[in-house]
């Protein structure tokens, strides 16, 4: 980095997880490659939902199909190699080891040994496509994907969820910046998307066991589609 420019990083703001995250390269602290963000890491911290990590490798992957295929999937990969251990774990990243997000997801250290199957939590690529449900247990769309901000120290925790009624991933980004892609095609997926709303996380309750989200009280109006 030069003396006079300063190198762009996400993560000192707010991301839409999917969206900033997911299927980025992942570069170590010397330019080596590691692979790709196959899923995120999240954590309940005291109050707050935090991504704790970044997971590679097929047994993330895999298990971001969801259902039961995503598991007899990883079932499959583990078969694969059985004296492995902990190989249905997907290889982890701390977030300490993380230093900035441009195109890519930077680490600040080198790869040798950064890579570690020593904990598992929930994951991103479970939260959305989740069922979201209001008080009266009526369903309202999916969880399409999940935006984090900087608490106070520092770690990124969950403040809304993106509800609506299409594919996780379907929005690609082109709800979220005037600029994304074609016109037409912009303008398209915005008209079937209308109908998407931001959740704060203090109104949604996930259960993890049941993958479902439940709405203390339903969004009152649609986003303006400029929230980048």
């Amino acid at each position: 980095m030069s003396g006079d420019e300063r190198r762009e990083n996400r993560l000192e703001g707010r991301i839409d997880g999917a969206l900033h995250l997911l299927d980025r390269q992942l570069v170590d602290s010397e330019g080596a490659l590691l692979g790709k963000v196959d899923d995120v890491e999240l954590t309940q911290v005291g109050t707050h939902l935090a991504i704790t990590a970044v997971l590679t490798g097929p047994a993330a992957l895999l298990a971001r199909i969801g259902g039961r295929t995503g598991s007899a999937l990883v079932e499959k990969w583990a078969q694969l190699k059985p004296a492995e251990p902990h190989r249905t774990r997907p290889w982890r990243i701390d977030m300490e080891d993380v230093d900035r997000l441009d195109s890519a997801l930077h680490l600040s250290v080198r790869r040798d040994g950064v890579l570690r199957r020593d904990h598992e939590g929930h994951r991103l690529g479970r939260l959305t496509g989740m069922a979201v449900r209001g008080p009266d247990g009526e369903r309202v769309g999916r969880v399409m994907d999940a935006r984090f901000e900087p608490g106070d120290d520092g770690s990124l925790v969950l403040c809304s969820l993106m509800v609506g009624h299409g594919r996780p991933g379907s929005l690609l980004g082109y709800d979220r910046r005037g600029d994304q892609g074609p016109w037409l095609v912009r303008t398209v997926v915005r008209r079937l998307h209308r109908h998407t709303v931001i959740v704060g996380a203090e109104a949604a309750e996930i259960a993890w066991p049941e993958s479902t989200v439940r709405l203390s009280e339903l969004p009152s109006e649609a986003p303006d589609h400029a929230f980048g």
